[in-house]
């Protein structure tokens, strides 16, 4: 099942409502398409990967710095309140109300040039964010440097900076499930058993969570599915881990409501090139 979830809840006992049908251990609630909003607060998220400088590099998933810093003073100007997810997570799990013009800004993928680029930024329109990394990733540039801005992967060291930072939250993005064989993303193989698929998602998970206790004294609540390729299997796991937030790919304002420390889902817009500003905030809700 791929990300399409609006709020997720895991609980003792679960009705899947969209069908009726019954699954353990999990709510899930889809709002359908209708005039007047969405019970809960809305929270638009903002999907970004690779920044770079050179224009012959733009494209769905790379932007320029000039691109984030326009969207960034675009927020900042709209008096925008960004949470990192764990923040919106919290607030859910109290029952507590999402700021008002409350919005997320998202990283994935772990690029070096996040720490490059999209930090000073960050800084300077007082926003934050949330960067999910791919461990194994991480740990081979940390091996063997190499920072090279347009394909290096965040080291341990500059986890740590960034998390250090205040206004970076940092994320798992898999530990080396971020490929297209022998399984896409973290989703089930053909032929894989609920439990094997259960152990093999773990296993992975909590590589990446490991790594990040040990070399960067971090320990991640939020889980960002490589491609966005979801079985939902993996809720209970990611929820036994203490992840309190999962991110999904599919493109919708998320309406949030009250979990009562469950996980939540939450869906998010892809921040791709040669799409001004103005046009990509509308698709957000996020007007003049």
């Amino acid at each position: 099942m791929r990300g399409c979830w609006r709020c997720l809840r895991i609980t003792a006992r679960g009705v899947f409502c969209a069908a009726c049908l019954l699954l353990t251990s999990v709510v899930l609630l889809v709002f359908p398409a209708q005039a007047e909003p969405p019970p809960g607060d809305a929270l638009p998220i903002l999907m970004y990967h690779s920044v770079l400088k050179d224009p012959a590099r733009a494209g769905a998933y790379v932007v320029s710095p000039a691109v984030v810093e326009e969207d960034f003073c675009w927020l900042r100007d709209r008096g925008c309140a960004a949470l990192t997810i764990s923040e919106a997570a919290g607030l859910a799990a109290r029952g507590e109300p999402l700021p008002e013009n409350a919005v997320a800004i998202t990283f994935d993928d772990g690029f070096l040039n996040v720490s490059t680029y999209v930090l000073p930024l960050l800084e300077r329109y007082d926003l934050k964010a949330t960067v999910a990394v791919i461990g194994s990733g991480s740990e081979r540039f940390s091996d063997t440097p190499d920072p090279n801005p347009a394909y290096a992967s965040l080291d341990w060291g500059e986890i740590a900076r960034l998390a250090a930072s205040g206004r970076v939250e940092i994320a798992v993005h898999s530990y080396d499930l971020h490929r297209l064989s022998p399984r896409k993303g973290a989703g089930r193989r053909a032929g894989e058993s609920e439990a094997e698929y259960r152990a093999a998602f773990r296993a992975d998970t909590e590589a990446c969570l490991d790594l990040l206790r040990e070399h960067c004294g971090i320990v991640p609540t939020t889980y960002a599915y490589p491609y966005g390729e979801i079985d939902e299997s993996s809720f209970e796991v990611l929820s036994q881990l203490g992840f309190t937030a999962a991110l999904t790919c599919r493109e919708r304002v998320n309406h949030v409501l009250p979990t009562g420390g469950a996980l939540l889902v939450l869906d998010r817009f892809n921040r791709p090139s040669g799409v001004s500003t103005a046009n990509f905030m509308k698709k957000l809700g996020i007007y003049p």
